[in-house]
């Protein structure tokens, strides 16, 4: 399955309300919200049992009282999601990431089809940090990171990654990796990588991988979207790294203004 790749579908943790720009409460303003996302058929990641588990999925419609959203392919897994008690929704409303908390989910139908049934939370939670905003890497102008890999032991090969960009922000990349990627791992770091831009320059940075989600393509062919964050950039691969995402950014309100969008 795949998912909107302008914004990272992680969960995100706070420790002060300066990180989220609205609680919204209002009900008809998160009905209008969660109308829209379904809509649209923006992806939501759906975790239970904590930021590890999860499945992409669908808002499949919304209701005064709650929402229905599609099951999982894998039964197994969603039987695991009738047995937690704790949900994390998160999902893009005009390029801004929603999320919130829920407590109780269920089997239910909808529109005859078999379908997962949340009560409305208590409020949202709309982010505000500029790095959460993704920009997606046209794939007729495809960017690639060089990632050293170290030996693990003393006099190993070093390995040399060449990852396809396909999102890139401020704050970090997506990379699209095959199936059987089992190097670029949650929590590992990498130094040195290379990023090469045309007409820009190169950026040198430091990555942390923070996620990893695995989808099927359309094609039906399986791929892992690795989530990185920037570590420590500093201010000159920083203007460098701006100057693309503004020049991505332009390239792309062209071309939906040429498409009358």
């Amino acid at each position: 399955m795949s998912y909107h790749k302008d914004v990272s579908l992680t969960i995100e943790h706070f420790y002060n309300d300066k990180d989220i720009e609205l609680h919204i409460k209002s009900k008809t303003e998160m009905l209008t919200i969660l109308h829209s996302i379904a809509e649209h058929g923006a992806h939501v990641a759906l975790y239970y049992g904590g930021d590890e588990n999860f499945i992409l999925t669908t808002l499949l419609g919304v209701n005064a009282h709650g929402m229905w959203l599609e099951v999982g392919p894998f039964p197994p897994e969603n039987i695991q999601i009738l047995l937690s008690d704790e949900f994390t929704f998160v999902s893009v409303h005009q390029h801004v990431k929603i999320q919130f908390v829920a407590h109780h989910i269920k089997k239910d139908s909808f529109e005859n089809n078999e379908a997962f049934y949340m009560e409305l939370p208590d409020y949202l939670m709309r982010l505000q940090r500029r790095n959460f905003f993704r920009t997606s890497i046209p794939s007729s102008s495809p960017v690639k990171c060089i990632i050293n890999i170290q030996p693990e032991k003393t006099g190993g090969i070093t390995i040399i990654r060449a990852a396809p960009i396909v999102d890139i922000s401020g704050g970090g990349i997506g990379l699209l990796c095959e199936e059987d990627e089992n190097t670029l791992l949650p929590d590992k770091t990498f130094s040195d990588c290379q990023i090469a831009i045309p007409d820009i320059g190169t950026l040198i940075v430091s990555i942390e991988v923070r996620n990893v989600i695995v989808f099927t393509a359309l094609n039906d062919v399986i791929h892992k979207h690795v989530g990185c964050r920037f570590i420590n950039l500093d201010n000159q691969m920083a203007t460098l790294l701006q100057s693309y995402v503004t020049l991505l950014q332009r390239e792309r309100l062209l071309l939906d203004a040429s498409h009358g969008r």
